[in-house]
């Protein structure tokens, strides 16, 4: 009989032929056999793990991630099943009679998950400029204008040319007529399609004005981040009062870059990245560093939870100066910051679901259209428009085969480019 220490001595070892040797290893005092059960998770959920050398790895930003995709899906697919007499905003649903209200919740909620692309944004600003903050406030390397450059071009370009070509062969073979849209193709190869097309959306791939807002904002990202430079009280300020200006030029009583070529640009979203330099810059704070070590804190559930609330339902009023950017920021401070909160959005689950957020954005529209063409949800599910919370049923299924199939295609398309540099190329160093 083996001893108890090399029961465990076997699990790390099947572990890191999962993960790796420098895969981090918390191993709970448990008996062998019920270790083993939970090796089949750890089996699918390997080849979704990020790996980073960096040391700065936030589970809880792939959580968010997998909200912010998750409620874009649902967005572009829950237009199938409305009729366009529910009561579908705040407001309508406050006039309403509760149990009206109560069945129309979840059509209300899946019509607002555009704002998903906001939450995108964000975490854009967060992520890529936490290393210029650390630079500047804890000592650390400057990032190489080069490297980060080529780390974006690899991640981002490659996966999306290899998706919008095929889009491309798939509008040539089905509509006999997608030569038509090779300048759609090239517009898009180089993310401009929106400046040449005046803010139209790409006929190929309609999510790819929210791309080309991303490269003009990795474009402008270095220059923003010497922000960092400044004493901590300006830089703060500086920040509040520019989010609140491009807020008030964006959406507010100027209406001055709302319509046209304008809103497809970063300048018409720069309110929506500029939290995620301000929460690059409070994360790196010691406040925020004693929480997470001490393990979260627990007023932080509370008001995360309220936050998050609140974003939802502020979208439907419009202020002179809006609290809607400020609101996400604390939503996002706070499940950093929280006790249990933060379990949930650091779940290995969800977190592999973030990681393929990619790839879930460029192709879930193909899905979706195919899953509701006549061959295959009209005659084995059969739904009606309007029967809601049945339909948010069938969705939320629908959510899952798209997770799915995106999974398969995440490890063929994505994932060999997703640290940054060619799969065929040995790392240097």
């Amino acid at each position: 009989m083996r001893e108890k220490g090399g029961e465990e001595h076997e699990i790390i070892q099947k572990r890191s032929l999962l993960f790796g040797p420098k895969f981090p290893l918390r191993i709970p005092r448990m008996a062998a056999k019920e270790m083993d059960k939970i090796l089949w998770s750890d089996r699918i959920l390997a080849p979704f793990q990020r790996r980073t050398s960096s040391g700065r790895y936030l589970p809880e930003i792939d959580g968010l991630r997998c909200l912010a995709v998750v409620l874009v899906v649902l967005f572009h697919s829950h237009g199938f099943f409305t009729s366009g007499s529910e009561p579908s905003t705040v407001p309508e649903l406050l006039t309403t009679d509760p149990g009206t209200a109560l069945l129309h919740m979840p059509h209300a909620l899946m019509g607002r998950g555009w704002f998903g692309v906001q939450i995108f944004f964000l975490i854009s600003g967060l992520v890529l400029s936490l290393p210029y903050a650390a630079h500047y406030l804890k000592g650390e390397e400057k990032p190489l204008i080069k490297n980060y450059f080529k780390r974006r071009f690899i991640r981002i370009e490659i996966p999306y040319v290899l998706a919008l070509t095929f889009f491309l062969f798939l509008s040539i073979i089905i509509e006999q007529s997608g030569w038509e849209r090779l300048p759609n193709y090239f517009a898009g190869l180089i993310y401009a399609h929106g400046f040449i097309y005046d803010g139209q959306h790409n006929p190929l791939l309609f999510v790819a004005w929210t791309l080309e807002i991303e490269v003009q904002f990795y474009l402008i990202v270095p220059l923003l981040c010497r922000v960092f430079a400044l004493p901590k009280l300006l830089r703060r300020l500086l920040l509040v009062l520019t989010i609140l200006a491009v807020d008030q030029l964006c959406g507010g009583s100027w209406m001055a870059f709302t319509d046209s070529i304008w809103h497809h640009t970063v300048i018409r979203q720069l309110n929506w990245f500029l939290p995620g330099l301000l929460l690059a810059d409070l994360y790196l704070s010691p406040n925020l560093k004693g929480f997470r070590e001490q393990g979260g804190i627990l007023w932080a559930d509370l008001v995360g939870g309220l936050a998050w609330l609140m974003v939802f339902v502020l979208i439907d009023y419009h202020f002179t100066l809006s609290p809607r950017p400020f609101v996400l920021l604390l939503a996002f401070w706070c499940v950093l910051a929280s006790r249990y909160l933060g379990v949930v959005f650091r779940n290995r689950w969800i977190t592999a679901v973030g990681m393929m957020c990619y790839t879930i954005y460029l192709f879930h529209n193909f899905f979706i259209h195919t899953i509701f063409g006549p061959y295959i949800l009209g005659p084995v599910v059969p739904y009606q428009k309007g029967n809601w919370p049945i339909n948010a049923l069938i969705m939320s299924a629908m959510v899952l085969v798209i997770i799915m199939a995106c999974g398969f295609i995440y490890l063929v398309v994505e994932k060999p480019f997703a640290r940054g540099r060619l799969p065929w190329k040995k790392k240097q160093g």
